[in-house]
């Protein structure tokens, strides 16, 4: 299966295209407010240094969140696009088990340890997710949501976990119990992790209809007017 992995729920600026579980190239920018001008261009970069091009793709997987409102649309509807011009199926992956996944492998944390996903939602909430490593994969223990770092401590409680994300410092600052912050590396969203991740999904759960394919934002959408 040749998957196409779309990355732009936070200042990550991604593209990778996986073939058969084995990454086949990958694109990384990591700045603010560049997704709108460079993604394009980061999909166009690993198709043409692949030597893959997007009618031979199985499935377009896009990272929906939660994250930056403006990366998690963009990301979207850019892999609509792609989706729509090519006729080929989306499966939209959640981008807080993707981040898990990707600071499994890359710190090699090991089976039966927690990992708690925790992105910057501002305003003193954190968006965040247990997983629980087992078998080479991740498996939530809660829900995605958005949480206060007081609040997050309060549910974690006492139990050791490994937290990875833009937001990890933060959390571990505040925290009562055992935590330690993910490396910087296994801290960064990945569109490799989104592709592997959205693979794994396809080959147990199908597409999604990309006509109704929408970010999950978890907090209210809403627009600045001045």
């Amino acid at each position: 299966m040749t998957v196409l992995g779309v990355e732009s729920a936070t200042s990550v600026c991604a593209a990778a295209v996986v073939v058969d579980g084995r990454v086949a190239a990958e694109a990384v920018l990591d700045s603010q407010n560049i997704h709108a001008e460079r993604l394009v261009g980061q999909i166009d970069d690993v198709f043409h240094r692949s030597g893959i091009a997007l009618r031979f793709v199985d499935v377009i997987a896009v990272s929906i969140g939660p994250g930056s409102f403006t990366g998690l649309r963009i990301g979207v509807s850019v892999s609509k696009g792609l989706a729509y011009a090519a006729s080929l199926p989306m499966i939209g992956v959640p981008t807080l088990a993707a981040l898990a996944l990707h600071a499994a492998e890359v710190d090699g944390i090991p089976d039966g340890a927690a990992i708690l996903s925790a992105l910057d939602a501002r305003r003193d909430e954190i968006y965040c997710q247990l997983f629980v490593r087992q078998g080479g994969e991740v498996t939530p223990v809660w829900d995605a949501a958005a949480m206060t770092v007081a609040e997050l401590g309060r549910v974690v409680g006492d139990r050791e976990v490994v937290v990875a994300g833009n937001a990890a410092l933060k959390v571990i600052a505040a925290f009562p119990g055992p935590a330690r912050a993910a490396s910087a590396e296994a801290s960064r969203c990945s569109a490799l992790a989104v592709a592997l991740l959205g693979g794994a999904m396809m080959r147990t759960g199908g597409p999604d209809n990309a006509a109704t394919l929408e970010p999950r934002y978890i907090k209210d959408f809403f627009l600045k007017t001045r």
